[in-house]
């Protein structure tokens, strides 16, 4: 069957493509022009400024039902090493049901700006108040509740603002291991990967919405439907012609979901928000804006397409089932499929050998891509969002 040997085929360089090939040549183009943006960047950005040089900055972060980690994360904020008359955080509990407001109530500390609000709207709604609480000078970190800063981490990101071409920075978000089930680990060092090298090029595709850096003037207002916000700011500072960069310097650190089900819960959100996001940032795929288009292509956009191309592929197989060879390329299919489901069934701490965990994350994180698709086209994923137990 030609049409279904094609599909097949068609389908599998596809994702090829996306997860080997795009990778390849990204890394190829940051080695020949990514020389000369890496050498720019580190001479805008000194390792060691005087504490009159560095830039005042606020911290931002959106809460909902945090009691269970605020109180660290308050204390891991005070302790960030930046001189306290240049440095606040502004938070604001998004209508939170639990502890979270009186936590807030209790901080001693003049820098903290805390904003309750009793109706709970959504984090980007939330975010947009907060951003209205900020000034038109500082520099402005966005993070999360369980995400914990290295003490240093905030002069890594603001470094790099000396450059006035710069407009947005992001840090690396480093996963605590739990030994469990899930392969999220291995996943995220290549992702880093991918980033450095868009670095290299100035455009990094998608900011650590955990811990990342814009300048407050290029913020701009999302709509309150607004689901993945950090990757639709970091796009939007792209698409005005600003600089977006990854410093793997800048760390931070939180800790993964406990298990296969509640990384499900979260990818399925963030899947949803992706498809909801090319219409906003639909300008970026246009030829004019060269390799940032080619990046958005191949890094995202392919990939978020991933699983139906595995569903044409699975379909085209199955046509072809009078083959010896597609029966046994089927069989691998299926074997992927069945690793996945059982470590999403797998109770909470079970382990699995480490070959199996890359190919389990990758079936699950594309089932996960393909319900949030679902729901996009549905209407049917909510802005609030809920938080995984930890």
């Amino acid at each position: 069957m030609p049409i279904a040997t094609a599909l097949f085929w068609a389908s599998w360089l596809l994702v090829f493509y996306s997860y080997v090939v795009f990778p390849l040549l990204l890394a190829a183009f940051a080695r020949r022009a990514g020389r000369g943006a890496a050498a720019a960047v580190a001479a805008a950005a000194p390792g060691d400024a005087e504490p009159g040089d560095l830039p005042r900055v606020a911290m931002v972060v959106a809460a909902y039902n945090e009691a269970g980690v605020l109180t660290e994360k308050l204390a891991n904020t005070w302790a960030i090493d930046y001189p306290r008359d240049r440095f606040r955080l502004v938070v604001g509990s998004d209508g939170s049901s639990d502890a979270t407001a009186d936590i807030l109530s209790r901080c001693p500390d003049p820098r903290l700006d805390a904003q309750v609000f009793s109706e709970r709207r959504g984090k980007i709604s939330v975010l947009n108040d907060l951003m209205a609480r900020t000034e038109g000078d500082e520099i402005v970190v966005m993070s999360d509740a369980n995400t914990m800063f290295a003490p240093d981490a905030v002069k890594k990101l603001v470094r790099h603002f000396h450059d006035p071409r710069v407009g947005c920075v992001s840090g690396e978000l480093r996963l605590e291991q739990n030994g469990g089930v899930s392969g999220e680990g291995l996943y995220w060092k290549y992702e880093c990967w991918i980033k450095r090298n868009e670095s290299r090029l100035g455009f990094l595709i998608g900011c650590n919405g955990g811990i990342f850096a814009l300048r407050r003037s290029l913020y701009e207002p999302l709509p309150p439907s607004t689901i993945v916000e950090d990757f639709v700011l970091s796009m939007r500072v792209l698409e005005r012609g600003a600089r977006v960069l990854f410093d793997p310097e800048a760390r931070a650190t939180e800790p993964p979901c406990p298990s296969a089900r509640a990384e499900m819960v979260r990818k399925v959100r963030i899947g949803a928000g992706n498809f909801q996001a090319l219409g906003f940032t639909r300008r970026l795929l246009h030829p004019r804006y060269g390799l940032r288009a080619f990046a958005f292509w191949g890094h995202k956009v392919l990939r978020w397409f991933v699983p139906l191309f595995l569903m044409l592929a699975l379909g085209a197989n199955a046509a072809l089932w009078d083959s010896p060879a597609y029966r046994a390329l089927l069989a691998l299919q299926v074997a992927g499929v069945l690793i996945a489901g059982w470590s999403y069934k797998a109770r909470p701490g079970a382990r699995m050998p480490g070959w199996a965990r890359p190919v389990s994350y990758f079936y699950l994180m594309n089932y996960a891509l393909f319900c949030g698709l679902l729901r996009f086209l549905f209407r049917t994923q909510r802005v609030t969002w809920e938080r995984a137990s930890r």
